[in-house]
């Protein structure tokens, strides 16, 4: 009897043991799996940390009396006391300034990172993208409607008949009655994109009509026009990202003035090979950078504000 006493002790001595390791092997296991998922966690907490929002909208308002006026949010329509400030005759330096008979303007500026709409006091609203500059007066002239770009911007002109309006862009002039279109002037060509209505291109003499759907190129001091992509050309009005056979160089600079980011490239990238796709513009960069990753089969590194781009 004895003997079958310490075998069932024995036995039950094993089924006891095997049970604490099994017991024990779990905890092990939850351990190292909820190891794992707060390394997770911190990781992507230290990614989101490092990651950049959208353009948000604001933008600073330059007086024609010197006064600095910031704006965070936009507006339907200035107050007109704010826009029309003193009397004072602009700055010397002031760098394209329209031709206008003495009207005071001033000058919204859009930096990186923003966006900024606002109504004009004729009741023409305008879009202004990222890193760009919009002059205009507090108060039209009697005769006609001009207001300056330096950058890109959308209109949608309110309609006057006796007042046409008028878009200055590196000596590029663009005339309207009432009608909606984009004009992108950040570098030395200047494109003009027709949504609605009718406009008239000017530069040194060379006048285009445009008609719905078209585009007006100035290169290298020559007018020339043609069938638009419009969903390519108002692709930022529409809340889109649109790269349509662009190479990485400027895809980049779209980020960059969208993101506030500087871009620098490892010697490896192939610069001229292009790229097409479109996506939303709300986003943050890592989610564009994510799809940009599929696309381009390149590999992108964000440090602060400086993203390094090579390849996979």
């Amino acid at each position: 009897v004895r003997h079958t006493t310490k075998k069932i002790n024995y036995r039950l001595f094993i089924r006891i043991a095997a049970v604490f390791v099994l017991l024990f092997g779990v905890a092990i296991f939850y351990l190292s799996e909820k190891g794992i998922h707060d390394a997770d966690l911190t990781t992507a907490h230290k990614a989101l940390k490092k990651d950049i929002l959208p353009a948000q909208s604001g933008a600073l308002l330059l007086l024609a009396d010197g006064s600095v006026v910031p704006l965070e949010s936009s507006v339907k329509t200035l107050d007109p006391k704010v826009v029309i400030g003193k009397t004072k005759e602009m700055p010397d330096e002031a760098a394209n300034e329209p031709k206008g008979n003495g009207t005071e303007y001033n000058t919204l500026v859009v930096p990186k990172g923003h966006f900024y709409k606002l109504n004009l006091e004729d009741g023409t609203q305008v879009w202004v993208n990222a890193n760009s500059q919009l002059k205009f007066p507090g108060k039209f002239d009697k005769n006609e409607r001009r207001v300056v770009l330096e950058g890109e911007a959308y209109f949608e002109v309110s309609h006057d008949a006796d007042r046409p309006f008028y878009v200055e862009s590196k000596g590029n002039e663009v005339k309207v009655l009432g009608t909606h279109f984009n004009i992108n002037a950040y570098n030395a060509d200047v494109r003009t994109t027709l949504s609605s209505g009718r406009v008239q291109v000017s530069h040194s003499g060379e006048v285009l009509f445009l008609s719905p759907g078209e585009y007006a190129d100035l290169v290298g001091g020559r007018l020339s026009k043609g069938r638009a992509d419009l969903e390519h050309d108002l692709s930022w009005h529409n809340n889109q990202f649109y790269f349509k056979k662009e190479t990485i160089v400027e895809i980049a600079s779209t980020l960059s003035k969208w993101y506030d980011i500087q871009v620098k490239f490892k010697q490896d990238v192939a610069l001229n090979k292009v790229y097409t796709g479109n996506f939303k513009r709300d986003v943050k960069l890592s989610e564009v950078l994510e799809m940009l990753s599929y696309v381009c089969n390149l590999k992108f590194e964000l440090n602060g504000k400086e993203l390094t781009i090579e390849n996979k």
